[in-house]
């Protein structure tokens, strides 16, 4: 995998409109001619700057790890002052001077350091599965960055393609599990394992199966496991839902990874294709398709690990019953540039339909979006702007950087996936509308999943 960086210097060219001072002139009457950053990297940079006469050069630069005066005590027109120990990916200011601190002084003005690999990945949203334009399987994972707005197409591929698989990320590596591989026309049920990790763009394939074959479940990751409900054996839902059972993988725990299978001691919604995040050691799901009927439900729980049971709580249900919904969990921490924001679950398009196949033989797309503020006594649902488009399962994920929940893709009518992506400002969920924006995915698809690595 290569991602190719490229380094952009900033140049600012100031007009002197007095006359240029003669070698050794008065430092009070110095004019800086122009002043540039180069060789920016991901903790260093050099900062040049011409003066109007051979002058001493005085160089100030401050940032969240660093405020430093350099001194060039040698008399020169032009100056160069190398920086080191900056912090990836991080803004720095910076204003240079002729002849002393204070006199000729240049344009304050900043430059950013280039972000790592590593620190893009985490930040970024990766696109993982689904269903193309040719009603397969979608083995490409495409990257995103919303911070720089540059798609990546093709990172990697899906070892073994599967459709509707349960796909998580969990300590900086994306699993794909389970899930219905398609030959031709036929179906099969998948109890495969298989996990990328984008740091070192290596597959580990040697995974622990499952203990049963299982599709159209929901995943959570915590601490040092990682969970799944809900979901069904076989492509009939009626014949092979799971009723009440528990999945636990531990990654970490012997040399390929450790399964569990256990009762939850309340029962789990018997439905397949909802919606579901983990916030706060729980993991929440919500709407889906009955095992018996395929009819949508609206109602919503939570499932704790710790305690291998549902909340005594009723939570809120959706406002539309529906399966086959965007999703995502909003959890900003200390570190992310808008902490104080109140952490909630988004829920957008679906289908309203009955359907017991999978994958689904007809839809009744939505528009419709809602969320509900988690950690507060509100527990209800707002319904906010509609999207634009009525969508049946595009996946949905959260840029912490620029403050904006990301919808991607989607399929508009049966079987006819898109490749627009539209935004929401997070200021205001409630009040601000869905924006289709510029760039569009690498390529059309429905059914699939959109993770970050740094939730």
């Amino acid at each position: 995998m290569k991602i190719f960086i490229y380094l952009i210097s900033t140049i600012f060219f100031i007009s002197n409109c007095s006359n240029t001072l003669t070698d050794g002139g008065n430092a009070n009457n110095a004019k800086i001619e122009w002043q540039v950053v180069s060789n920016i990297t991901t903790n260093s940079a050099i900062v040049s700057w011409k003066c109007s006469g051979k002058l001493p050069g005085f160089l100030i630069t401050s940032g969240p790890n660093y405020s430093n005066l350099d001194t060039s005590f040698l008399e020169n027109e032009i100056h160069a002052v190398a920086l080191s120990n900056l912090v990836t990916d991080t803004e720095y200011r910076y204003v240079p001077s002729c002849g002393s601190k204070e006199g000729g002084l240049g344009i304050p003005a900043t430059f950013r350091t280039i972000s790592d690999n590593a620190t893009r990945y985490r930040r970024g949203i990766w696109i993982v599965g689904g269903i193309g334009s040719d009603k397969n399987a979608v083995s490409e994972i495409d990257f995103f960055d919303p911070v720089d707005n540059i798609w990546y197409p093709g990172i990697t591929n899906v070892p073994t393609p599967r459709l509707n698989a349960q796909i998580v990320s969990f300590k900086n590596k994306i699993y794909v599990i389970g899930g219905i591989i398609k030959n031709g026309s036929s179906y099969s049920m998948s109890r495969l394992v298989e996990a990328y990790d984008p740091i070192t763009n290596t597959w580990n394939r040697n995974l622990t199966d499952m203990p049963s074959t299982l599709q159209g479940g929901v995943a959570g990751a915590f601490n040092e496991e990682i969970v799944i409900l809900g979901g069904t054996t076989t492509t009939d839902m009626t014949t092979g839902t799971i009723f009440n059972t528990i999945y636990k993988f531990y990654p970490n725990l012997g040399n390929s990874g450790t399964w569990i299978s256990l009762l939850s001691s309340t029962n789990i919604f018997p439905r397949i294709d909802m919606a579901g995040c983990t916030y706060n050691g729980s993991l929440i799901f919500t709407g889906g398709r009955f095992y018996s009927d395929g009819l949508a439900y609206a109602t919503t729980d939570a499932y704790s690990p710790s305690l291998n049971s549902t909340s005594g709580k009723i939570e809120a249900s959706i406002s539309l019953a529906r399966h086959g919904a965007g999703y995502a969990c909003y959890q900003p921490i200390s570190s992310d540039p808008f902490p104080t924001d109140t952490p909630a679950i988004f829920i957008a398009g679906g289908s309203t339909g009955t359907n017991i196949s999978q994958p689904v033989t007809s839809v009744t797309n939505s528009n419709r979006f809602e969320y509900s503020f988690l950690g507060t006594a509100a527990n209800s649902f707002i319904t906010g702007s509609n999207i634009p488009v009525a969508l049946y399962y595009p996946a949905m994920e959260i840029s912490y950087e620029k403050r904006k929940l990301y919808l991607f893709g989607g399929a508009s009518e049966f079987n006819l996936p898109v490749d627009q992506v539209y935004t929401l400002d997070l200021a205001n969920p409630g009040g601000n509308p869905w924006v289709l924006d510029s760039l569009t995915m690498p390529r059309s698809r429905f059914g699939h999943k959109a993770v970050i690595l740094s939730r």
